[in-house]
């Protein structure tokens, strides 16, 4: 089972910082960035787009400058909102990087930054728009297609970008059968968000390749949930 850290393990790390994605590197196969723009241009590492979300700010991420998003405090602690090349470099580079797009537009600079380093590396978004932005600037890049509850028009998207992977919330994965049809197109299915170990162990036994855990620890309960499915198989 394959664990990536949902932005850097969010639940227990202040999310998207580099301490999260060092932190995160730890007890996971890979770490999740999010991805947007700020005021003055650079790309930095920010699920939303308001920081009173995430911070004791108010505004928007796309309003200031990425000084002044450094010197916030992230869910209360030291660190504040990364560029992503800093987050980037705070992962070792025999750990794989999610990259989810947040927004349009920002392509080309996310495949600058992640072509100078060894990390692999995939890109993810909601968006399929942002997606075909990806496809038609690379080949060769790795996509993962992230569902919402469409699941006709998602799997039909994610077979024409050529993805590999699709990312699809863990009660779909449990009440529907996109696992099974998205393995039958030949892509792997990660389950998200998993919160806690009751739903770990319930998508490891729906014989998902991978989740998107929010805390370290809960590959062993997923590794549990798939053995106690093949024992009742």
């Amino acid at each position: 089972m394959n664990i990536i850290a949902h932005r850097g393990f969010g639940d227990r790390y202040p999310e998207n910082t580099t301490f999260a994605a060092e932190s995160a590197s730890r007890d996971a196969d890979a770490v999740e960035i999010d991805v947007r723009r700020c005021g003055s241009g650079e790309l930095v590492a920010s699920h939303f787009s308001r920081l009173r979300w995430v911070s004791d700010a108010s505004g928007h991420v796309a309003d200031h400058p990425v000084e002044t998003l450094a010197s916030l405090h992230v869910a209360g602690s030291e660190y504040g909102i990364p560029t992503f090349e800093e987050a980037l470099s705070a992962v070792p580079s025999d750990i794989a990087v999610e990259v989810d797009l947040k927004e349009p537009g920002l392509v080309a600079d996310v495949l600058d930054a992640t072509d100078a380093v060894e990390n692999y590396t995939t890109l993810t978004s909601f968006y399929s728009d942002t997606l075909w932005e990806a496809r038609s600037a690379s080949d060769e890049v790795d996509l993962t297609y992230n569902f919402d509850v469409r699941l006709d028009r998602n799997l039909h998207t994610a077979e024409l970008l050529d993805c590999d992977r699709v990312n699809v919330h863990w009660s779909l994965c449990l009440g529907t059968d996109v696992v099974e049809r998205a393995k039958a197109k030949g892509m792997d299915v990660y389950a998200w968000p998993v919160k806690s170990r009751a739903v770990a162990a319930a998508v490891g036994a729906a014989d998902v390749e991978g989740m998107l855990a929010t805390r370290p620890g809960t590959a062993r309960w997923a590794d549990r949930g798939r053995k106690l499915r093949d024992a009742l198989a």
